[in-house]
């Protein structure tokens, strides 16, 4: 149980959504195998004729505590939750994290919690924007931005492209001197 539970902390620490759920695989089996050998009770020779009785329910599981009501209508309303690998190793290692900080699983606190953690790492899955950290500048008025040259063993050359040319870097998600750069080596090979 420890090597398991040192390991899930590990991998919180590296956020490895992968790593993440490895970890809480093997937790779990951990707590499974522990459960069973809590459990065991061998069975004593029957008196009468020397033959063992085995308990009809020895290697198996108690049933799990049902969930409460709010749990169930989370479940219900989150239908990745047991689908999608990494969404479900957040949930289940952030409610870890949550009973381990002393917040009551049952409460609207906890559930309020879990949806603003998964909806701020996983923006795509419910429709949302991203959030940048930086606000999006205006704008410039100007018809084309000026860049340094894409190689320094000649004298600096700049070149300019256009406010569409600065339009499609930036929705390629890359800089204007990266794109110029490319400009560039596309006119160089084109001769």
């Amino acid at each position: 149980m420890n090597a398991a539970k040192a390991a899930l902390k590990a991998a919180y620490e590296t956020g490895d959504a992968g790593t993440i759920a490895e970890a809480q695989s093997i937790l779990t089996d951990a707590k499974f195998k522990l459960r069973e050998v809590a459990s065991f009770r061998p069975s004593l020779p029957d008196e009468e004729n020397g033959v063992q009785q085995h308990q009809q329910n020895q290697f198996q599981n108690p049933p799990a505590p049902r969930p409460d009501a709010k749990a169930e209508a989370w479940r219900d309303k989150n239908r990745w939750f047991g689908k999608d690998e990494e969404m479900t190793a957040l949930a289940l290692g952030l409610h870890e994290k949550l009973v381990r900080s002393g917040v009551d699983p049952t409460s609207d606190d906890y559930y309020e919690r879990v949806d603003k953690t998964i909806r701020k790492r996983f923006p795509e899955q419910f429709g949302e924007a991203q959030d940048n950290d930086e606000p999006e500048r205006p704008a410039r008025k100007m018809n084309s931005t000026v860049v340094a040259s894409a190689t320094r063993s000649t004298a600096p050359r700049q070149i300019r492209i256009t406010a569409s040319q600065a339009a499609i870097a930036k929705r390629l998600g890359i800089s204007p001197e990266a794109y110029a750069r490319e400009v560039l080596k596309l006119e160089s090979n084109n001769g």
